[in-house]
């Protein structure tokens, strides 16, 4: 770097030129940028990123003021546009956890209510047909379910056949929740 009229010439060509603006400003721009994000390791990117970009179109430079001064404008713009960007993705994050939790109760009423209209058309099932469905809403195999009530696998698949019919019949309005739960 040398001394002209009232600026620094800077040859950012140079390596060792642009590794002691590099020392000279990343700390300070540190510093700035987390004046915004209020986050050291986002500050640190968003200075890391700006050097990037000064590296990248470094032969548009001249001066040190130009440098100094395309550093601060880049750090406080991405800065600026992270803060955006954050907010933007809280919103969102704040709407779906809203809408996630108007829609759990939803399901949940839903769900309350199926499985109430769905134990009392099987408690219109006579007893065995009824206790076979009962284990099979429970999630039993229709082999475990013929162990625990002492009766044949072929009997256990004919109840539940025998059992889907009448249902049917006693849930016609309701069609649609026998498979939600059976």
């Amino acid at each position: 770097m040398e001394e002209h009229n009232d600026h620094i010439d800077v040859n950012l060509a140079k390596e060792d030129v642009f590794r002691d603006i590099f020392d000279t400003f990343y700390v300070p721009l540190c510093l700035f940028a987390n004046k915004y994000v209020e986050n050291d390791a986002v500050a640190a990117d968003i200075v890391q990123d700006c050097f990037v970009k000064l590296w990248q179109i470094r032969a548009d430079f001249f001066y040190l003021h130009q440098i100094k001064s395309f550093l601060y404008t880049s750090v406080r713009n991405k800065a600026l546009n992270e803060l955006e960007h954050n907010k933007v993705v809280d919103e969102y994050a704040h709407k779906f956890l809203e809408k996630k939790k108007e829609s759990f109760f939803h399901d949940h009423l839903i769900e309350q209510e199926t499985y109430r209209v769905l134990t009392e058309a099987i408690d219109r099932l006579p007893p065995q047909t009824a206790a076979v469905m009962r284990l099979a809403m429970e999630g039993m195999k229709n082999a475990k379910i013929a162990e625990s009530l002492g009766v044949s696998e072929d009997t256990v698949k004919t109840l539940k056949k025998n059992a889907y019919k009448k249902l049917r019949v006693y849930l016609k309005e309701y069609y649609y929740l026998i498979f939600l739960f059976v």
